[in-house]
């Protein structure tokens, strides 16, 4: 008898693994608020930058001082190793746009293959909305994100709001996304080439960020 419900056991464990590999793609889909059709969109697009279609004064800081007055430290961490953890659910941060320099705060509202954010009032809402040229888009962006105290990882960001919003009055219908290093969308459960291209980016540049703290 006791074989007899182990082996029930395993196949009901069995057959769950095949539910969900067949169904979790229209389910998140229809959760999300994102079509396949969306999803496509999302994984296709190549576009990396926005820099020639900035019209944002940059939000520069510079004094004439030197910077060597503030420690900051940039890293290009891997999501599922360390970002995941160092920055958990619930947790509010600092986020800032490399090509302009605009800096607003989040908070991360959930995101198993990446972070889901929302900005956390309309303020910081109409920043992030001034990053994309007052128009949302799913166009990736590269970003410093400080996971903690003048420690900075390298970053990328959409700027179409979907899926649920838990925070209201921000102006905002939804939850964007940051990636990391090695982070996938929440879709296909695929390396997404763009947002990784902007991570990248984000590394590349991390000497600029001293000038946006000072």
């Amino acid at each position: 008898m006791t074989r007899y419900f182990s082996q029930c056991t395993y196949l009901v464990l069995f057959l769950v693994c095949i539910m969900a590999n067949v169904f979790v793609y229209p389910i998140f889909s229809k959760y999300t608020n994102i079509t396949s059709s969306d999803m496509q969109r999302i994984n296709n697009y190549h576009e990396t930058e926005l820099y020639p279609q900035d019209n944002v004064t940059p939000n520069t800081k510079d004094d004439g001082t030197s910077g060597s007055r503030i420690n900051v430290t940039v890293s290009n961490l891997n999501w599922f190793d360390s970002v995941h953890e160092q920055f958990p659910t619930y947790t509010k941060t600092r986020v800032i746009d490399v090509g302009t320099g605009l800096t607003y705060y989040v908070y991360r509202n959930g995101g198993h293959y990446h972070a889901d954010v929302e900005p956390i009032d309309r303020a910081n809402t109409d920043i992030f909305f001034k990053i994309y040229n007052n128009e949302w888009s799913w166009a990736r962006r590269p970003v410093w994100v400080e996971i903690l105290p003048d420690f900075w990882v390298a970053a990328s960001i959409n700027g179409y709001p979907h899926g649920n919003a838990y925070i209201k009055n921000t102006g905002i219908d939804g939850h964007t996304c940051i990636h990391f290093l090695m982070s996938k969308t929440h879709g296909t459960k695929r390396v997404d080439e763009a947002h990784q291209a902007c991570v990248n980016y984000a590394y590349e540049h991390r000497d600029e960020l001293i000038k946006y703290l000072m």
